[in-house]
């Protein structure tokens, strides 16, 4: 509308000053390129100001039909002054005598620009018929602009006379304009205080303050004097924005709880002879170390025992034929003891032998300071038959003795594995059991654990981080630990989680909130967009989260210009 005032005051102001009756003009006005279309108009002066009534104004598309019309009559009521174009540059310090001007202050205040002059007049300066309005403008570079309320002050003669009109004429539009009005007596000194709050835009960043003021004098003369660069609109302080994101964990899937507990036993087996006999030997400590490891299964009410594999193992001196059939032997003979001591059916038992543990042996050479080793690996490593090893080894002389004292008898054992299933437990139930015993609770019940404690308490954390010791290679415990480590603000760590998962659609929001908190706004909005359309609650919160933050971004790049 601003551009509708320039226009007008160009065509009509030297011809209708004086005009007391409604002049209807006709005629097209086109502005901004032909958009806007002002086809009739009528002017009068009112008081100290102009009515203008644009009858018709039209909306147009240069390139097609009119867009919209406008039938109601629109009035503006524009203050005389505004019209003239006598203007006089000054510099602000000229007013350094009668009448002074401070601006006390001009910046910018969250989403509003605030304006505070102080208007100092001293006794002499306004007598009873004189006036002053006072517009102050807020001009930018780049010839955006807008002129804030006015302030017009009247002495007291003046401001009856300035009621009396307003009163003849009848008009209660005129009271709006100027927008605030004081009046002030004569020979006394004033001070003025003019505070004023307006939206505050963008392109106001490097703006500056420009003061219109219009002297009416008694003989009903009228100045207007411009002052430019009063001030320079100050900018608050920008500080990044940190965003508070949403991280998305997995609750995951229920399960049938599994366990197993493996040992191994060094059983001593009489020369020849499968047969388990109790006190031979070492038998008695082996033997206990196989009850003490049933027993623990069995007296918990909370495990059921489903089934039992024993494995045998024999070094490689002697035949391979013989050492096959003692390797079988003996594991059949530890588990037809272990079903009838313990009491464990023999049909969820299962056996099996490896005749000569030559893999065994290689790891306990390899480990040693063996005479000679290299050419023992490399019998052991070859491709013959196990008896032709057998007699390569022999052939060395000491290797082979010290192989057959201090590493074949470790070769001798039978190994075991109980699995037994576990009952589901309650919250109550998984806390008690989660400090002691957390191999017992499916990653199910750890999850509802951790959720259960305040996000980001220590039992929280300690809890999420029992999940991914006992599940490491689990997506869903990888997720909710990589949602751990951006939590507690580990974002690298976090990165080299998230990045084993990164096919899975579920990751797409912790993605997105590490590459947030990271500064790549791209990446970000990528990755939340994406998590979004696969229905990722907390998808939508980030997304208003990383508007923010790149809001702010380049308002830290305006501020830094």
């Amino acid at each position: 509308m601003r551009s509708v005032y320039s226009i007008l005051t160009l065509l009509l102001f030297t011809t209708i000053l004086k005009a007391q009756q409604p002049q209807p003009l006709t005629g097209k006005i086109e502005l901004d390129g032909g958009r806007f279309v002002i086809e009739s108009f009528t002017v009068r002066q009112v008081g100290d100001s102009l009515q203008i009534q644009l009858g018709d104004i039209a909306v147009m598309n240069p390139d097609g039909p009119t867009v919209s019309r406008f039938d109601t009559p629109l009035i503006i009521a524009v203050p005389k002054t505004q019209g003239f174009t006598t203007r006089k540059k000054i510099d602000p310090r000229e007013f350094a005598g009668q009448l002074r001007l401070t601006v006390v202050n001009l910046e910018e205040q969250g989403d509003e620009l605030v304006l505070e002059i102080e208007i100092r007049m001293e006794r002499d300066v306004m007598n009873r018929r004189l006036s002053f309005l006072i517009i102050p403008e807020i001009n930018s570079t780049d010839s955006l602009s807008v002129t804030a309320a006015g302030l017009l002050v009247n002495g007291s003669v003046r401001d009856k006379l300035y009621r009396r009109k307003l009163a003849f004429r009848n008009s209660t539009l005129l009271e709006n304009l100027p927008d605030m009005k004081i009046a002030v007596t004569c020979y006394t000194d004033t001070l003025i205080r003019y505070n004023l709050r307006m939206p505050y835009q963008d392109w106001m960043d490097e703006a500056s303050l420009e003061i219109h003021q219009v002297l009416g004098s008694p003989a009903g003369k009228e100045q207007l004097y411009s002052i430019s660069g009063l001030a320079q609109v100050r900018l608050q302080p920008r500080e990044p924005y940190l965003p508070q994101p949403l991280l998305h964990f997995i609750l995951p899937e229920a399960e049938q709880k599994q366990r197993r507990m493996q040992g191994q036993a060094f059983l001593d087996f009489q020369a020849g002879r499968s047969v388990i006999v109790p006190n031979f030997r070492r038998n008695p400590e082996e033997l206990a170390k196989i009850e003490a490891a049933i027993r623990q299964v069995q007296n918990d009410e909370d495990v059921e025992i489903v089934g039992l594999f024993v494995e045998g193992y024999a070094s490689p001196e002697g035949s391979y034929a013989l050492n096959e059939r003692l390797a079988r032997e003996r594991s059949l003979a530890l588990s037809e003891h272990i079903s009838k001591t313990y009491g464990i059916p023999a049909d969820i038992i299962r056996t099996s032998s490896v005749a000569e543990d030559w893999d065994g042996l290689r790891i306990l050479v390899e480990e040693s300071d063996l005479v000679r080793k290299a050419e023992v690996l490399a019998v052991i490593d070859g491709s013959d038959e196990p008896d032709r090893k057998e007699q390569r080894l022999r052939a060395m002389g000491w290797p082979w003795t010290a192989m057959l004292h201090s590493m074949f008898p470790q070769l001798r054992r039978v190994e075991y594995q109980i699995d037994f299933t576990v009952k589901d437990y309650t919250l109550e139930e998984a806390a008690e059991l989660a400090g002691r015993n957390p191999e017992m609770l499916s990653q199910r019940e750890l999850f509802l654990l951790a959720q259960s404690y305040e996000p980001g308490s220590p039992l929280w954390e300690q809890t999420l981080e029992t999940l991914i010791r006992l599940y490491l290679e689990d997506p869903t415990a990888i997720h909710n630990y990589a949602a751990l480590l951006i939590h507690r603000q580990e974002l690298a760590a976090a990165k080299r989680y998230l990045d084993r998962i990164a096919d899975h659609t579920e990751t797409a929001n912790n993605l997105g909130v590490y590459y947030l908190l990271s500064g790549d706004l791209d990446q970000a909005e990528s990755y939340l967009r994406t998590a979004q359309e696969a229905g990722i609650t907390e998808a939508g919160h980030n997304l208003e989260e990383w508007e923010r933050k790149r809001e702010n971004s380049q308002l830290m790049e305006r501020y830094k210009r």
